[in-house]
């Protein structure tokens, strides 16, 4: 009874699910009921997966896939690694994720159990998408589909597959069964009055009809999904819906109707963005979490062989006693002995032991400081957007405000542009070192290497800076070999060559010089540029490129977030190279970086 009251609660209120869950363990224990015990630990744990806490959830998994081994329990242990397979499909760590689904589904083909396998395929089905490998991740999902066609499965069950299906056939433009599959999910959703499944379902559909350039069913379908997820206050769906709308409206060129749709995407976006941060935080934390008990459960294995072993020492040591009392001195030396060489045997299996511990904790010491740097990154990332993207956009909304009320005249209004041009570009500037830096973040950033010329790449960036040279009436002189090249990951150097050339204009003064230069050395080219604006304090240049960013005004008032230089650091170190910079008070400033030619 109890274990059936946590799952009934475990969509509804988490702190019942979990209190009548431990309740229900207390008296498996009591009856000594291991199989229940499990189950009721899983169910704690999908509970608290339910609500986003994976740290909670990943513990109870482990106390389950714990006690279903104990018992050869093939259905728990599959069900177990499924779960596992969920949470880090959630964190994002998708190759982990399909390594439990396969456990899982090599546990449900032992004893041949069809709805566990439906489970596997689906979330497998899952992975594969996230890969773009759509042709394998239709085989899954058919597969799923099949299998709970064939054993009856809940209504919910075959919607949601029928759901993950539609998104895969869109995927690759088989439209006609797109179209079927989500119109029978459809139906279904609406039977079971779910529509939260009907706005996902119906959104699906949008898509399909806008990639057939069924414009007019697009709109209807989406316009349908939208007040669907209106009425349910769900802010995700109808973040994506407004995104859909606004993208149908615009390639009708109805671009009055696709506006207020396109503000209030980036409005949900914009509130959405700090809870996003806080969960990739709450991620790496319960990632963490899922690490230190996954090498607990190995150590507890580990321990539990070293003690089987011990107590089969202690077994041999008394069947040898026994015969040295028949044997007399003899043969109980030659048990001494045995028993030296055993112990000296163990001791090193200790002494090894210890040592892979250690090893365990530096790692672990490791990961509790990447966790604070990331802290700091998160807090340093919050400071940029309250105070140097907000301040930019409010003055840009203001102006806007004051045309639009008509407190402005038309020539007062064309003499702002210059100003409302240059705070558009400073906040493209901003916002493309965020999405960089935000790519770094995700840990599965790819460095792509191709040969290609260095001063080309150089000359492009003059050209893209070129209205804030001449605002600034500066000379530029590209000094830098033209047949030199290097390799590298061309979209990395672009960013690190655009920061720079940009902190360069930022500083000098008018009528000021920037000169580019470039030597070889050993494999290696280095790339300078420098300028003799108003230089940089001995103090700040030693904290340009580490995490406690600076930021400082340029001599035209530009704003800056410290954040550029941080990222061509990290890019360059990246693609096998070095960054320094070098600069006097009231002479200029000179920054270097290297890359393999």
């Amino acid at each position: 009874m109890y274990k059936e009251l946590c799952w009934q609660y475990r969509n509804l209120d988490m702190l019942s699910a979990v209190k009548y869950g431990q309740k229900g363990i207390t008296l498996a224990k009591k009856l000594g009921y291991k199989k229940g015990e499990a189950e009721i630990c899983r169910f704690i744990g999908l509970t608290y997966r339910h609500y986003f806490l994976f740290s909670e959830s990943l513990s109870w998994y482990f106390k389950a896939l714990n006690l279903s081994t104990q018992i050869n329990d093939f259905v728990g242990i599959g069900f177990c690694y499924d779960n596992l397979g969920v949470v880090r499909f959630n964190q994002k760590q998708f190759d982990d994720a399909l390594n439990y689904f396969k456990r899982a589904k090599e546990q449900f083909e032992k004893v041949n159990h069809q709805e566990g396998l439906s489970y596997a395929y689906n979330h497998i089905c899952w992975v594969l998408v996230e890969k773009k490998e759509y042709s394998s991740a239709l085989d899954y999902i058919q597969e799923a589909l099949f299998i709970r066609r064939k054993i009856k499965a809940s209504p919910e069950q075959i919607c949601n597959t029928l759901g993950d299906m539609a998104i895969v056939q869109v995927a690759l433009k088989k439209y006609s069964a797109a179209k079927i599959s989500i119109n029978e999910g459809i139906q279904l959703a609406r039977k079971l009055n779910k529509p939260i499944i009907v706005s996902e379902q119906q959104l699906t559909l949008a898509s399909l009809y806008l990639n057939n350039n069924q414009l007019d069913q697009a709109i209807a379908v989406a316009q349908s999904s939208y007040q669907i997820a209106q009425k349910t206050n769900y802010r995700l769906q109808r973040m994506k819906c407004a995104s859909a709308l606004a993208q149908i409206y615009e390639k009708q060129q109805k671009y009055d109707l696709a506006y207020p749709y396109l503000i209030e995407q980036y409005a949900l976006k914009d509130s959405l963005f700090n809870e996003e941060i806080n969960n990739k935080t709450a991620n790496l934390e319960a990632k963490y979490e899922f690490d230190l008990k996954e090498r607990q459960l190995l150590e507890f294995q580990k321990r539990q062989e070293l003690e089987n072993k011990r107590n089969l020492d202690r077994e041999r040591f008394l069947s040898s006693l026994l015969i040295a009392a028949l044997l007399f001195v003899g043969v109980l030396a030659f048990f001494i002995y045995q028993k030296r060489k055993q112990d000296k045997f163990i001791n090193e299996e200790l002494v090894q032991k210890n040592a892979e511990i250690s090893r365990q904790n530096q790692e672990i010491q490791e990961q509790t400081a990447q966790l604070a740097e990331n802290n700091h990154f998160k807090d340093r990332l919050f400071s940029i957007i309250s105070h140097d993207l907000r301040s930019p956009v409010v003055g840009l909304v203001g102006s806007l405000e004051l045309v639009n009320e008509g407190l402005l005249s038309e020539t007062e209004f064309r003499n702002m542009l210059p100003d409302l041009a240059h705070n558009i570009n400073s906040i493209q500037s901003l916002l493309d070192n965020l999405l960089a830096w935000a790519r770094t973040q995700m840990k599965g950033i790819a460095i792509l290497p191709e040969a290609f010329h260095i001063r080309e790449l150089l000359d492009e960036k003059i050209s893209m800076f070129k209205k804030q040279i001449e605002a600034k009436e500066l000379n530029i002189f590209n000094n830098i070999e033209p047949d030199l090249q290097v390799l590298a990951d061309k979209n990395m150097i672009d960013l690190v060559a655009r920061n720079l050339l940009s902190n360069a204009i930022k500083f000098s003064v008018p009528g000021g010089t920037i000169t580019m230069t470039s030597s070889r050395q050993k494999g290696y080219s280095q790339i300078c540029i420098a300028d003799n604006g108003i230089g940089i304090s001995a103090d700040n240049l030693n904290r340009l490129f580490d995490a406690q960013t600076v930021s400082t005004k340029g001599t035209a008032g530009e704003m800056g977030t410290g954040l550029g230089l941080l990222l061509s650091k990290e890019f360059i170190e990246q693609n096998g190279g070095k960054t320094w910079g070098e600069s006097v008070i009231g002479e200029g400033s000179k920054f270097c970086f290297t890359i393999p030619e």
